[in-house]
């Protein structure tokens, strides 16, 4: 079989580079010819005929959605699909889906849309949503990785600021869970089945579990309940594979924080001993019946 790994042309890393190279590894293991694309390289004309010689499926390590759109109008199958990474790239859109399918999470407020040329210049909405989600509030870009983008305000005129400085970029009220401060468990899903869990504990003083953001990672079991959470928000987001981040409020019930469409697995390496990579392919080739 050949299949493409459609990865973004103008963000380069070594971390985003080691999980290419594990993918690449794997797909060689599986007898998949895997060549890596650039979505710079993949200009497809809206409603032309495609003439790239396509593969037989694609893993899609981007959020370029009219590119993966466009690549299943010509009938390729991707892994994620675009409706399932375009759901965990908005995370109002997740925050609505996930809802909507009696998945527990936090509390959230979408903030009201504004205009270039008008922006915010009303901040009087932040005393009702603060009424109804409580202070200190998580306040969160709508568009954003690696937590680098989540701020804790602790009243009206920190958040305002907070959200002055986004510009006119999209974003997200979210209740403060105290007790799960600092920690959450990153549960990996692929195709329905949970191969690895490690726990995230921030930086001391930092709200933020990311791992990005300077904070450890070990490996545990998590329990059956966050499990069961973590597949279900998978499916119900039409995800093939995840990184479902759960947190944990006072009494100990879990709930959904954040999804992650294309989670970043060297680190679940590291941390679990467990290659998520091959697992991946192999789910790509069971889905498309190259393999038991």
């Amino acid at each position: 079989m050949k299949a493409w790994l459609v990865y973004n042309s103008y963000l380069s890393s070594p971390k985003f580079e080691e999980i290419y190279r594990m993918l690449s590894c794997a797909a060689d293991q599986a007898g998949v010819e895997l060549s890596r694309r650039g979505n710079g390289s993949l200009l497809l004309p809206l409603g032309a005929e495609c003439t790239l010689e396509l593969p037989d499926f694609a893993i899609f390590w981007d959020k370029d959605i009219p590119l993966a759109r466009s690549l299943e109008g010509c009938g390729v199958r991707l892994f994620n699909c675009a409706a399932a990474i375009e759901a965990c790239d908005d995370k109002r859109r997740t925050q609505s889906i996930l809802t909507a399918a009696k998945i527990p999470m936090p509390a959230a407020i979408p903030g009201p849309m504004t205009y270039d040329a008008a922006g915010l210049s009303d901040y009087s909405f932040l005393a009702p949503a603060g009424e109804l989600l409580g202070w200190p509030m998580v306040i969160k870009e709508a568009f954003g990785s690696f937590g680098m983008q989540v701020y804790l305000a602790e009243n009206a005129a920190a958040a305002e600021k907070i959200i002055r400085s986004f510009g006119n970029r999209p974003f997200l009220m979210q209740k403060f869970i105290s007790a799960a401060a600092g920690r959450d468990i990153r549960i990996n899903v692929v195709g329905g089945e949970v191969p690895a869990c490690m726990e995230r504990r921030g930086r001391p003083g930092d709200f933020r579990s990311n791992a990005t953001l300077g904070g450890s990672v070990r490996g545990v079991e998590a329990p059956d309940a966050a499990k069961k959470l973590a597949v279900a928000a998978a499916e119900a987001l039409g995800l093939d594979f995840a990184g479902v981040d759960i947190i944990f409020d006072a009494d100990g019930s879990p709930m959904v924080c954040e999804v992650n469409s294309n989670p970043h697995f060297a680190t679940t390496k590291a941390a679990c001993g467990v290659d998520l990579a091959p697992l991946i392919l192999r789910h790509c080739l069971r889905t498309l019946g190259g393999t038991k």
